[in-house]
């Protein structure tokens, strides 16, 4: 029986009339089905033992320098350096586990208080007298005093102190965190699916529709095509060391805080790795697995098509650090050759944003009525427009702009043979390979 209760607590709230404490617990057979919520962050950061993280990955860093050099396959080579980290992982760093006290707001005083609380419980149960039970009367009225005072005092100062987008951080304090399931969804013969793997298909088939028929020559002059600067160390410690580290992640995965620490002790290793990677126009295998959550778009008419949903896909933050490598040095050699992207793109771009477009409007707004000319302009909603990409499509018009075959290739790569499981109403469809698009 043992094996089967789970999140048991003392209730410190139930009143028995008599000396026993409630012990509150869920027992989960066999026939009852758990599935992780993918949202929720599966390891707890804040009691990390980073000292005894770093000294464990300082002395085997010598010996993971030697074996990285000899090992020659480049998948095998990343797949060593995710166990290098996962290792120190399961000594040091714990699962989170939610909770009756898991509150931002719980702190040391309070703990020092509940135990002085059933110190003074244990004392009355001995001695079932009145100056006992007052001693615990009014300790139990300081307890729940303290915890009031506690909880108004952190939820004041968060408001003091919030700064730009750490302001959303008091919607995600009181908002439920319960979501509406899923209606029935339609499939493409217009048919309505309530089981949880006939809504997989729906948007499986919604999302990743077949390639497009289009030839491709992928002959290029090498000399004719756009050069591609080599990785530099700076670039990888840029992208890791500026990466959010509360960003949503793959369950059971490794967070960009905990690919942060390991930089500062392994960093050569970490060079060496992604550097040959993005060398040699590859993107490991293991870092093509996602994990695609499907949330409801907000005033939508209709919920039983697939649009009226949007999709959050998680991944391994090591598989994002080698994106935005490639996407900083893409990025590098657009702002440099102006025939890649045309001279009012705004967005993805450095220094130009959101308010530089509109102030360009308001600008050609004014001359127009300086000139006592007639204004036109037309918003259209592009990404709705064209919410799909044809991966040969994409090829095609790379080539055409003659980016470097390498770059090429490992966007090829990046985007075959992908997996993805997906997730919503509590459920989790099984690792299924796709024939990537964008979507």
């Amino acid at each position: 029986m043992q094996n089967y209760i789970k999140n048991w607590h003392v209730s410190e709230d139930a009143d028995t009339e008599f000396d026993h404490e409630v012990i509150l617990f869920t027992i989960v057979t066999e026939k009852v089905k758990l599935v992780e919520n993918s949202l929720n962050t599966s390891y707890n950061l804040q009691k990390i033992d980073w000292k005894s993280f770093d000294i464990h990955l300082q002395k085997t860093k010598d010996e993971m320098i030697v074996k990285m050099q000899r090992i020659t396959d480049l998948k095998a080579k990343v797949i060593y350096l995710t166990e290098c980290i996962k290792n120190a992982m399961k000594l040091f760093v714990f699962k989170q586990r939610i909770c009756v006290k898991s509150k931002l707001w719980w702190n040391n005083k309070l703990i020092e208080m509940r135990k002085a609380l059933s110190s003074k419980k244990r004392i009355w149960k001995r001695c079932r007298n009145d100056e006992a039970w007052a001693n615990v009367v009014q300790m139990w009225n300081s307890y729940h005093d303290a915890i009031k005072l506690i909880k108004n005092q952190f939820w004041i100062n968060f408001l003091n102190n919030v700064k730009e987008k750490e302001v959303f951080q008091a919607y995600k304090f009181t908002k439920s965190r319960l979501v509406e399931k899923l209606s029935s969804i339609q499939n493409s013969q217009k048919e309505l699916k309530i089981k949880f793997n006939e809504k997989c298909k729906a948007f499986l088939k919604a999302m990743y529709s077949s390639s497009l028929k289009i030839q491709i020559n992928e002959e290029l002059l090498l000399n004719e095509s756009i050069q591609w600067s080599r990785v530099i160390e700076e670039e990888i410690k840029h992208v890791i060391n500026f990466s959010a580290s509360e960003k949503a992640l793959k369950s059971n995965d490794m967070s960009f805080a905990i690919v942060q620490r390991a930089y500062k002790t392994i960093l050569k290793i970490f060079n060496l790795v992604y550097s040959e990677l993005i060398e040699n126009d590859y993107h490991s295998k293991i870092w093509r697995e996602g994990t695609e959550i499907i949330l409801k778009k907000s005033d939508k008419s209709n919920y039983s098509i697939s649009k009226a949903y949007r999709i959050i896909t998680l991944l391994n933050c090591l598989d994002k650090v080698a994106e935005k490598i490639i996407a900083m040095q893409l990025s590098y050699t657009a702002e440099l050759n102006d025939k890649l992207l045309n001279f009012d793109q705004m967005r993805d771009r450095k220094q130009r944003l959101t308010i530089d477009a509109v102030l360009n409007l308001v600008h050609n707004a004014q001359m127009a009525k300086s000139r006592e000319n007639t204004l036109i302009y037309l918003l259209l909603d592009v990404k709705e427009a064209f919410d799909h990409v044809a991966l040969k499509q994409l090829i095609k018009i790379l080539i055409k702009l003659k980016i470097l075959i390498n770059l090429i290739n490992w966007i090829k790569c990046f985007l075959q043979s992908r997996v993805i499981d997906l997730a919503f109403d509590d459920e989790r469809q099984k690792s299924k390979k796709i024939i990537t698009e964008i979507s």
